[in-house]
This record gives C-alpha cells, structure tokens and sequence, in this order.
C-alpha cells in the first residue's frame, strides 16, 4: 500500500511538472546586450526567466536580474542558426522545412526578439500546412509571453486567421472590435480584413464588403500592405454575388498596381 500511494505521488508530481513547465522554468542562455529604459546597456550572458517576468544577466561570476518591465530591448550577439533560412522558407511556401527550426527558436529564445518574428511565420506555416490547431497554440504561447505582440499587425493577422479556422468566433470578434476601436490604422486595417473574413465564413457576402474588403480599399489606401489582399477578397464576394462589373474592376487595381503580391499570384493561378 505504501508503494502504490507512493507510486501515485510521483505521477502528480510529474503531471504537475508538465502542466507548470512552459512558464516555471528559465529559457537558453544567450550572449546578449540588454538595454535599459535608463539608457544603460548590459553585456553578458542572458536568459529570460518567466516566473518572475524578468531577464537574468551574469557577467563573469556574477549575476543580476532585471525585471523586463525595465528593458527597452535585447539585442543578441548573433542571430539563431537557421533564421533567415527558415523565414526565406516560409517565404517561398517550403512550410514543412520550416517548421522545425522555427518551433526552436520560438521555444529557446523566448523574448529575445527572434522569437517574435520566428513565432509569426511559424503560425503562418502552420496555418498553410492545415495545422491550425498548433497554429492557435503557438499564438496564445506568444501572447502570454508578451501582451504587447497582440499590436502587431501581422502578428494580429494570423493570429485572428487562426481563431476564426478553429471557429474562436467570440474570441474573434472581441478582439477584431477592440482593434479597429483603438488599435492603429495598420492594425484597424487587418481587424477590417479579419470581419470580412468572418462574414464571408458564415455566408454574409454583402456584410463581408461593406463591413470588411471595401472600407480596406477605399478608407484604408495609406495602408498599402493590406491593399492586395483586401482587393483579392473583395473580388470573391463580388463573385459571390454575381457582381462580375465590379469584380474585374478590382481585378485590374490588384493586377496593375500590386502584379508581385501573393494575392495577385493567386489571381492568376
């Protein structure tokens, strides 16, 4: 009896460790400069130590921890191996090569930066590869690291894209709705995106224009990276509706004025 609820503690131990891991234990080391809020910048030997939200820095023998509310930025000696390769991969759609280095990053450099960028593609592979499921979870790990990731644009686009493929409809739309009321215009523009996209979802074509494409198209031009796709999606729902005059009316914006974008690359395919 004495082993058997001996062998039962250990399993709840071990469950607990599971559940706790993410966010009880320190990240990989770096070789980093941290920068200070004051000005200060500190070299050293850096990891990132979420239990009490803040950056650990040894010098030589000595250590000093720095509570990351306190840290204007950490600029790593040299960049992950396989980046830039792996960002390039994603580029050109070679998702599933990409998705392993990725993941690394995304786990070893938590709030280093690289994570950051590596995060955003890593959604966008596993979007692209049916995955969304580890999409969302990837998205989530990363907002609870760092709240402020939410106001990135093109965090928040795939980010929303994943929500609204495991139908998060409510967590969709709150979110959409708090960025378009006080997010910047970069970020309204993806939010408008994001409700055509929900609108088209659940068959409002008409709502999906009025209330998402077109206000991308015409209130949203200074926003130039969200033009091709908004002209692309906007031609959907005008086939749709069987609108033909005013589908090739935006077929020829998005093929003369952004001819190298992906979406104009769909276009034609």
């Amino acid at each position: 009896m004495q082993n058997k609820c001996y062998r039962y503690m250990i399993m709840g131990l071990a469950v607990c460790a599971v559940m706790l891991m993410p966010w009880h234990r320190a990240f990989a080391r770096h070789q980093a400069t941290v920068l200070l809020n004051t000005g200060q910048e500190i070299p050293g030997e850096v990891r990132f130590l979420p239990a009490s939200r803040s950056y650990e820095i040894r010098v030589g023998d000595r250590t000093r921890e720095v509570r990351a509310a306190d840290v204007a930025e950490v600029t790593l000696d040299r960049e992950p191996e396989g980046f830039s390769r792996a960002l390039r991969d994603v580029e050109q759609r070679r998702y599933q090569q990409a998705i392993p280095i990725l993941s690394s990053i995304v786990e070893d450099y938590a709030m280093f930066g690289p994570d950051r960028e590596a995060g955003k593609a890593l959604i966008l592979a596993y979007l692209r590869t049916d995955r969304s499921s580890d999409a969302l979870r990837t998205a989530e790990t990363l907002i609870r690291r760092d709240s402020g990731i939410g106001q990135n644009p093109e965090f928040a686009a795939v980010y929303w894209e994943a929500l609204l493929d495991e139908e998060r409809l409510s967590t969709l739309r709150t979110s959409i709705r708090e960025a378009i009321q006080s997010g910047s215009r970069d970020l309204a523009a993806v939010g408008l995106l994001r409700r055509g996209d929900l609108e088209m979802r659940e068959g409002h074509y008409r709502e999906a224009l009025v209330n998402g494409y077109l206000r991308v198209v015409l209130l949203f031009q200074d926003v130039g990276f969200a033009q091709p796709e908004a002209l692309y999606k906007a031609i959907r729902a005008h086939e749709e509706l069987n609108e033909v005059t005013y589908a090739e009316r935006w077929r020829q914006r998005l093929l003369s004025s952004h001819a190298t974008s992906e979406f104009a690359q769909r276009l034609r395919d």
